[in-house]
């Protein structure tokens, strides 16, 4: 089959982009339209992928405007593309790609990954919604079928008048063999890191994924913050980059918590091996990848109960479940968790047989692809 995928910064969407490749592994031809940036990695050599110079770029957000309408067209026709696949990232390369596929009778697919860009800038936040109400309406109703990665997206994709028959609720994935603490290059790299972190002894605290006001971080570094006389053995670890840094750097600095950045990482499992407990405060999410490779790392989860987060996450069983917004709740969860080593084992053993037996990429692979065959 061959397959057109379609956004905007491509390989800044690891579930997309992983999806892209593991489809190519499966002998499928797969062609990919985006913007790119110069610290996005493109040793996708399984891809073919065509980059996208923007009109315009709005980096703070971050954002795109493209329109190379005549371009898709042409890979439309060159590729012969089977199948048109975009998502929800506020794309005009995506919504040129349904365009050049409803101009062409091709299949289009449109995958719901969660609520749309929340950056807490009101003017932003308010365009984006917009754009979600009138374009992404669009592409919603065009769509041949929606992909939605949980079953708490259902109410998003209402909203967008998708009916039942059109919806198809497809996990993401994750490789157990790389996200895998036992991995030996893993626990080489680790090693490594432990000494140029300087992390000792210390319990650590961490977090992966960009950083920016809805994924709720302020929340969890003054839950640490009132927990620390308790429990002075803490360092958090935040493994990601985003508008938010040098606020949460200096809300670090001003709290005295000790907090290790390690900025943006092409390869986050070894700093998973590092952590003891995974901490995901967000205000809004779809399913985050982030969860599931913390899984797989057999590492015990306290999460917000928002989006697809209770998807994976059972209440004092593989974790721990808190309101969002909500500092006393996310201190109980910590304090639990901190003080029980035999419960952290136990959840994060839980959490690594949840992964092999729901979560495999293979297993999300074959769902997508059953959902292209009813297309065609």
């Amino acid at each position: 089959m061959n397959i057109l995928f379609a956004c905007e910064y491509f390989f800044a969407n690891p579930d997309f982009a992983r999806l892209a490749e593991e489809l190519a592994h499966r002998k499928h031809r797969v062609s990919v339209v985006t913007s790119t940036r110069p610290i996005d990695t493109k040793e996708k050599v399984s891809l073919k992928v065509y980059e996208i110079k923007p009109l315009l770029a709005i980096h703070r957000i971050p954002h795109t405007v493209s329109m190379p309408l005549l371009k898709v067209s042409r890979i439309l026709r060159d590729q012969s593309v089977d199948v048109v696949h975009t998502i929800n990232d506020h794309s005009t390369n995506g919504v040129v790609a349904c365009v050049a596929a409803k101009a062409t009778s091709r299949p289009f697919v449109y995958t719901i990954q969660g609520p749309g860009t929340i950056t807490g800038n009101p003017l932003v936040d308010y365009v984006s919604q917009l754009y979600t109400l009138t374009v992404g309406y669009w592409c919603a109703k065009e769509a041949g079928k929606v992909i939605l990665l949980s079953k708490s997206l259902i109410s998003a994709a209402e909203k967008l008048k998708v009916e039942k028959d059109r919806i198809a609720i497809v996990p993401s994935g994750v490789d157990s063999s790389r996200f895998n603490r036992e991995n030996p290059e893993v626990k080489k790299r680790a090693s490594a890191l432990r000494e140029e972190l300087r992390i000792d002894d210390e319990l650590v605290v961490g977090y992966t994924g960009r950083l920016f006001p809805a994924k709720g971080l302020d929340y969890l570094f003054s839950a640490v913050k009132k927990i620390e006389d308790r429990h002075p053995n803490i360092v958090l670890l935040i493994v990601g980059d985003g508008a938010q840094r040098e606020k949460l750097e200096a809300m670090a600095k001003d709290l005295k918590v000790r907090t290790v950045f390690a900025g943006w990482q092409s390869d986050t499992a070894p700093y998973y091996s590092l952590m003891d407990i995974f901490v995901l405060p967000s205000l809004y999410e779809g399913l985050p990848n982030v969860l599931l490779e913390a899984m797989a790392m057999k590492l015990p989860l306290l999460a917000t109960n928002v989006g697809g987060n209770p998807d994976v996450v059972c209440d004092r069983e593989n974790g721990f479940l808190v309101p969002p917004r909500d500092e006393f709740s996310l201190c109980s969860g910590l304090d639990n968790l901190i003080r029980n080593d035999e419960l952290r084992l136990k959840m994060g053993e839980i959490n690594r047989r949840k992964v092999e037996e729901q979560y495999e990429w293979g297993q999300t692979v074959r769902n997508v692809e059953r959902v292209y065959r009813e297309m065609t």
